[in-house]
């Protein structure tokens, strides 16, 4: 018996019956509902919008051009509300007349929900969002392999780079400070953050310009901000443990151990780190005190290097030892503190090879330097932040902070210096040991009054600084077979106090404007107590020298009252404002006393244009004066480096200067094109410069115990001029292909400096050019391989006007390929090629290093939480660093040597457990993963 026959029947029947019940039924009348969302600065896609009614609940998600829709609404009578991360929740009820047109609403207006950063997050898939001072990326439209760091996320961001050893330049600027979720990490250290926390906990990166926390609370943004990263993390990671440990082994007794610890539990977090390796890899990029002593500016060692196993090009070979720890919670609802406290023991060795050129009208001096540096420095760093919230119209911070340094240093240098057919050869052996503590405390109190927009900020700060070094130095040079030896105990103390109050008023002046009247009050007063010795190369014995001996102390004190204008439109706010600002320096040494006062109108001016949504145009100008240095001021000559005696001005006056700079930033949702541009100039107003000539004089000053050849020394003194000024600009333009597969980038820079500088009292400008453009292909394609291949070229090009100077041009041509492949799951190929070919650079420093470093991993254990990676670095053995250095009359070529070719195995167990997530599905494989133990590197990446 056939059965399809009757079944089809029933089934016809019921159909049959259903519609005849239907329209036995009328159904009530209905319309669309439809309508736009928009904010400030254009459309907003990717919100929320609910219908509410006693029939009718509904969720839509606004389009690309920021529409809803509602096809069937039963109900005359209903509420809508819109809800966006970074925006405030918009609620209302409308009551329509009967009927079924459809209705089209009136466009409905967010309000931007504000914080401490200014920052807005958009809820939806939107790469980028351009706001304000604030662009953010969203971490899950830029996929990187399970277990990564942020660094590696960073890699990936438009308009963001990331350099061999972890410093982040954003937008042609170089990041200072990172925050997780608003507050600072481990005092904001960069490295610390983008190479220790996982990038599978991120929600977004936010690259913000920030002008302080004062700004940020009233509204009126001036001066130079400051380029930071904002951290935010997912809600489901904010409670739970996350950490790795990493041990490694090679040759050459190359080590490393690493430990990073984190538990997260909402408002509460605490982060431990540490290290010890001899392979250059830093936990914090702690400055370090104390210094070379003697002749300034040679290499330390630089901070850190790649997580992901490029060869490091920090200078020197570093042995480092550090601990950290950062804590934040909330105590209530009403106080959040956070801070951190960081050590590190450092012992760098560095060599360097070096050609200096002092032009002069009467014959160049050429100086070859081969230095031999070891130096050994000890930090702490201790931050701490109170936030208190003490009801709707009162915020209170706190912020104290200390360090100390302390530094041993050895130096040997070897030198021969060369003019006008003259040679003199000689040798300098220095030992330089250093303490500088450091502190101090900021305190912002900020009162809204119940008129809205009217407010007043106070805030405070005070900080100390004290340097005690002792610097034993025997130089000894040779000319025709005569032998001149200078032996030198110079021991410095000095200390430095400085005390600010800045106060702020903003009173609304009408639906849209405000009027804010601030004054800002600064005062610095340094000693710098400076006792020479000589020293008699046969008996040791020490006589005091009182005409190079130094006790100085000098004030610079400043006032600035200000009163700027602010208007805020729906597509455009500004700020113009006008600043007068006198200052004193004053100074006093043995029988001298000198007073300078100047004073300086500042103009303010800040506009903000959005074009349509993620289009937006930023012009900022700033002006601010600065004192001169206690070397630039000081009467008594310097025999620090014999070969070049330095004698201050006291009568110098503080330098003044005035920027502009113009940010255009553009990001196109539909093709996933950003642009992102700078231009910037800047002019200094009694710049100060070194006025630089050859030693005139046989003996040193002070009765040395030899004399010194004078065709192969000079002299630098200091003084006030104008004429600087300086222009650059910088681009980078990225378009995606293929859902982000494949991305190509443009980025390139141009910048010129007008330098002023005086050589044998006779006025000479530098005129240098240095330009950059460069290019770059990413490759990300999921389980298969995460490569970049890159390429740049530049010109530093200089020019002066006095006829005996040498012109330089030096070019750089750099081929670099870094990335990934992935293999069966479970094993990976890492690899990094760079190849640098320098031109125009002095024939004794010129190198064209091959840098290849390369790694397989393989990954086990559950979830393959364990991996096990035998790497290799510098397979060439040619990392070298080569810098030049334009100033004034001077060119230098420096070469200093880096880590070399060496092989390492390493072990890494990743573990991560967060509250409230379920386990992955289907085994390895997928998005990130969620709860148990597991995450590190195991299987594809996730979105």
């Amino acid at each position: 018996m056939n059965m399809k026959i009757p079944l089809l029947s029933f089934l016809f029947l019921c159909l049959f019956f259903a519609a005849a019940s239907a329209q036995q039924t009328p159904k009530p009348p209905s319309r669309e509902v439809f309508g736009t969302v928009v904010d400030s600065s254009g459309v907003v896609p990717a919100v929320n919008v609910k219908i509410s009614s006693a029939t009718d609940s509904v969720t839509v998600t606004t389009n690309l051009k920021g529409i809803f829709d509602f096809p069937i609404i039963t109900s005359k009578s209903f509420k809508i509300t819109v809800t966006g991360i970074g925006y405030e929740t918009f609620t209302r009820r409308y009551v329509m007349e009967d009927g079924t047109k459809p209705i089209k609403l009136d466009p409905i207006k967010l309000k931007a929900q504000t914080n401490m950063l200014k920052t807005v997050t958009i809820n939806g898939v939107i790469p980028i969002t351009i706001k304000e001072d604030t662009i953010e990326y969203k971490a899950s439209a830029y996929k990187v392999r399970e277990g990564s760091p942020v660094e590696d996320l960073l890699k990936k961001l438009p308009g963001v780079s990331v350099d061999a050893n972890g410093n982040v330049t954003a937008h042609g600027k170089q990041v200072s400070k990172v925050r997780v979720d608003g507050k600072d990490y481990f005092t904001g250290d960069v490295q610390t953050a983008t190479q220790n926390l996982p990038a599978d906990i991120v929600e977004s990166i936010q690259v913000i310009d920030d002008y302080g926390d004062q700004a940020n609370l009233t509204g009126i943004k001036t001066g130079d901000p400051d380029k930071i990263l904002n951290i935010t993390i997912q809600k489901g990671k904010k409670k739970g443990q996350f950490g790795q440990g990493t041990v490694g082994a090679g040759n050459d007794d190359r080590y490393q151990a690493k430990l990073s610890a984190n538990a997260f539990n909402n408002d509460q977090q605490v982060s431990l780190l540490g290290t010890v390796n001899n392979n250059n890899t830093n936990a914090f990029n702690l400055a370090q005190a104390g210094g070379s002593g003697g002749r300034s500016g040679r290499s330390r060692g630089g901070s850190g290097g790649s997580s992901d196993g490029g060869v490091s090009t920090a200078n020197g070979i570093t042995d480092n030892k550090s601990l950290g720890l950062n804590y934040r919670d909330a105590w209530g609802k009403k106080i959040t503190i956070y801070g951190s406290y960081s050590f590190a023991d450092k012992d760098t060795k560095s060599t360097s090879t070096s050609l200096q050129q002092d032009v002069f009208q009467s014959g160049s001096l050429i100086n070859n330097d081969n230095t031999l540096d070891e130096n050994h420095s000890i930090n702490h760093r201790f931050d701490f932040n109170m936030e208190y919230k003490i009801d709707t119209a009162n915020y209170l911070k706190i912020n104290p902070n200390f360090s100390y340094g302390s530094s041993h240093d050895n130096n040997t240098d070897i030198f021969s210096n060369m003019r006008n057919g003259a040679t003199t050869t000689g040798n300098e052996f220095s030992l330089t040991n250093s303490m500088a503590p450091s502190g101090g405390a900021t305190v912002l109190y900020n009162h809204k009054f119940s008129k809205k927009g009217r407010n007043l900020s106070i805030s405070g700060s005070y900080s100390y600084s004290k340097r005690d070094q002792d610097f034993n130095d025997k130089y000894t040079t040779v000319q025709d077979s005569i032998v001149n030896p200078l032996f030198q105990q110079i021991n410095t103390n000095s200390s430095s106090n400085r005390f600010n109050v800045h106060f702020s008023y903003i009173e609304p002046v009408g639906k849209s404007t405000y009027l804010e009247a601030s004054y800002t009050y600064s005062r610095t007063n340094t000693d710098n107590n400076r006792f020479n010795y000589r020293i008699d190369p046969l008996t040791g014995a020490q006589t005091y020298v009182d005409s190079l001996s130094t006790l100085y102390n000098y004030q610079f004190v400043s006032n600035r009252i200000g009163l700027n204008f602010r208007g805020v439109k729906a597509k455009y706010n500004y700020t113009i404002g006008l600043s007068a600002q006198p200052n004193t320096l004053t100074g006093e040494s043995h029988n001298f006393q000198t007073t300078t006062n100047t004073f300086n109108l500042v103009p303010t001016a800040r506009l903000v244009y959005n074009f349509q949504k993620n289009h937006s145009l930023t012009i900022n100008y700033s002006g601010n004066a600065s004192q001169p240095s206690f070397a630039q001021l000081q009467v008594q000559p310097d025999y620090s480096n014999p070969q070049n005696v330095v004698y201050g001005n006291p009568d110098l006056k503080p330098s003044f200067s005035n920027s502009i700079n113009l940010r255009y930033n553009q990001f196109d949702i539909a093709s996933g094109n950003s642009l992102f541009t700078n231009l910037s100039f800047n002019t200094i107003e009694d710049q100060i410069v070194a006025n630089t000539a050859p030693v005139t004089t046989t003996n040193a000053a002070g009765g040395s115990t030899g004399s010194l050849a004078t065709s192969t020394r000079q002299q630098t003194h200091y003084l006030n001029t104008n004429g600087y000024y300086s222009m650059n600009g910088n681009y980078a333009f990225s378009k995606p292909f293929d859902n982000r597969k494949f991305t190509v980038t443009l980025n390139g820079g141009a910048s010129y400096n007008n330098n002023v500088s005086y050589i044998e009292d006779q006025r000479n400008l530098g005129k240098n050019w240095v330009l950059n453009q460069g290019a770059k292909l990413r490759v990300d394609i999921d389980s298969v391989m995460d490569t970049e291949v890159s390429g740049n070229y530049s010109i530093n090009t200089t020019k002066y006007s006095l006829p005996s100077s040498i012109n330089t041009n030096a070019k750089t041509w750099t081929i670099g390929l870094d990335g990934r492949s992935y293999f069966f799951y479970n094993w990976i190929l890492g690899y990094n090629l760079v190849q640098t070919i320098n031109e125009g650079f002095s024939s004794t420093v010129k190198a064209n290093p091959t840098l290849l470093s390369s790694y397989i991993e393989c990954q086990f254990l559950k979830k393959n939480i364990a991996s096990l990676r035998f790497q290799a670095f510098d397979l060439f053995n040619q990392n070298t660093g080569v810098t030049r250095t334009v100033s004034g009359n001077q060119i230098i070529d420096t070469r200093t040597n880096r880590l070399g070719r060496y092989f390492m195995l390493t072990f890494t167990l990743r573990l991560q457990k967060f509250a409230g997530s379920a386990p992955p599905k289907g085994g390895r494989g997928g998005g990130r993963r969620g709860g148990g133990f597991g995450g590190g590197g195991g299987g594809r990446r996730g979105g």
